[in-house]
């Protein structure tokens, strides 16, 4: 028998009524469609596929492993497939996709998910792993805080925001690849310093820049850090913090 000639999408979904719904409209406009239910079972799914899969389309918070960490290893292994991720109703709030980033919000019609689809397949180009970092922005200045995001957004970087070390530890736990750490170091109860400690930074290798008036000196050797903290002073310019940003992601 021939290979199919039709554009394969593996589709990751984990609400069964809205994964049918969108396997049904991509199978009827021709698609040929792998549905899976978590981003295990996609990975899954994509190592057992011989053939050519065209684009991952995947709403961001999923069991087992979170769709950007699923495209993250695929990227990996097959470079040249592209992503559309689904955002909305399946991703979580705190979480912020860059506008750059190819993204649907839902809900959606059947009508602009085909054309976001044709247009990603026919236009976008593939996003590979250094295109999609994602960095925990851990604030309890609400200001500074949506600032910060605001700023790394624009420049193309995913970011998860929390108010306290608790949320923090909780969001680490919905995103299984998580870049860089942006903290502020006193927090009502707890101390930025041991931020770390709190998100695996130090298991997941993971580095932190701390933003404080606060004596850089006395960040020298820190426990719980995989890399030694960088400083950034407060107040600080967007070039400040991209500056840092981009050398910490490099290292």
């Amino acid at each position: 028998m021939a290979a199919s000639q039709h554009p394969v999408i593996l589709f990751a979904q984990h609400e069964v009524m809205p994964r049918n719904q969108i396997r049904s409209v991509l199978q009827d406009e021709g698609y040929d469609v792998l549905a899976a239910a978590d981003g295990s079972e996609a990975l899954e799914l994509f190592r057992a596929h011989a053939g050519t899969i065209d684009l991952l389309l995947t709403a961001v918070e999923l069991p087992a492993v979170d769709g950007l960490s699923a495209y993250r290893q695929i990227s990996t292994e097959r470079p040249n497939m592209k992503v559309l991720f689904l955002s909305g109703n399946g991703t979580p709030s705190a979480l912020a996709l860059p506008d750059a980033w190819p993204t649907i919000a839902t809900p959606f019609r059947p009508d602009t998910l085909l054309a976001k689809v044709t247009e990603v397949l026919d236009e976008c180009q593939p996003m590979t792993e250094k295109h999609l970092n994602v960095i925990l922005v851990v604030d309890h200045d609400k200001g500074r805080r949506d600032r910060t995001s605001k700023i790394l957004t624009e420049n193309g970087y995913a970011v998860l925001t929390a108010n306290s070390v608790e949320q923090a530890e909780a969001l680490a736990d919905t995103i299984a690849t998580i870049d860089l750490v942006i903290s502020g170091i006193v927090f009502p109860g707890h101390s930025g310093i041991h931020l770390a400690e709190h998100v695996e930074a130090s298991q997941r290798k993971v580095s932190t820049l701390l933003i404080s008036h606060f004596d850089r000196a006395l960040l020298h050797k820190m426990p719980g850090f995989s890399r030694q903290p960088e400083f950034l002073p407060n107040p600080f310019t967007a070039e400040a913090l991209l500056t840092r940003v981009r050398r910490l992601l490099d290292a």
